[in-house]
């Protein structure tokens, strides 16, 4: 029931709800004034969330800070939510945010990470997309070896991640102590990470940062269509970070 609150509300405060909302409210609300009004919301509001300066000032201030440690880890666990639910076995089609994938296997051919733990199903209520599963398929089609691949596809999402990852780990390695890379998209790392440390798992978050800065006026003061749904996704993953706590998740 709070995962389904959590959908509807990430629908009303999307960018697009909001523009849409008030420039409507503008051609078609009875009083003149209160149109006026309207107006001038909905023009601040598409102003404000087109613009990608300002979506990245408050991307970075969301985004976990962290120095990855140069050593060896003996997992990365890998989380789902980079594949279409329309793929298949033979047909994977990647989403934009892949980049947790890229990294993991850059990770594990550098021996930054011993083996792989992918965690996920399909993310979706409708769907019986085993996501976990077509990834590890994936990933020794391009060479990574059956033996360092792991598959968990119960976890429905992060909280579950979490949990049923420990299950997996902990039944391998009994009393042995062991280390693990999480290894997700940077907007998702904060939530991933509180979730993960509710458990006994022995967990650093893999954060990677450009090593050089570009600067483009273009970027700060020209409006981008782009920056209305990379505002979709951070408040989407605002809202699920306050219903985990809400949950007691985190």
């Amino acid at each position: 029931m709070f995962f389904l609150l959590s959908k509807i509300l990430s629908f009303l405060i999307d960018p697009f709800f909001f523009v849409i909302y008030f420039l409507l409210a503008s051609l078609l609300h009875k009083r003149k004034y209160l149109r006026r009004r309207f107006l001038t919301f909905g023009l601040l509001f598409l102003i404000i969330f087109s613009n990608p300066f300002i979506h990245k000032f408050i991307y970075d201030l969301w985004n976990v800070k962290y120095e990855t440690k140069n050593i060896t880890y003996d997992y990365g666990i890998l989380l789902g939510g980079m594949v279409n639910l329309e793929s298949t076995a033979d047909n994977i089609i990647f989403s934009k945010y892949n980049d947790r994938l890229l990294n993991t296997i850059e990770l594990f051919f550098e021996k930054r990470i011993k083996k792989i733990l992918i965690s996920g199903a399909s993310g979706s209520l409708t769907s019986e997309l085993k996501e976990a599963e077509i990834l590890k398929n994936y990933l020794i089609k391009i060479g990574i070896p059956d033996s360092c691949v792991l598959a968990e596809n119960s976890s429905k999402n992060t909280y579950e991640n979490a949990i049923y990852s420990e299950k997996i780990l902990t039944q391998i390695h009994a009393n042995k102590e062991f280390n693990c890379l999480i290894i997700t998209s940077d907007y998702h790392m904060r939530r991933a990470l509180a979730c993960f440390k509710k458990t006994n798992l022995n967990v650093d978050p893999y954060v990677k940062k450009p090593s050089i800065k570009h600067f483009d006026l273009e970027y700060i003061i020209v409006p981008q269509s782009s920056a209305l749904f990379t505002w979709k996704i951070l408040l989407h993953e605002i809202i699920g970070y306050c219903t985990y706590k809400l949950l007691n998740y985190i």
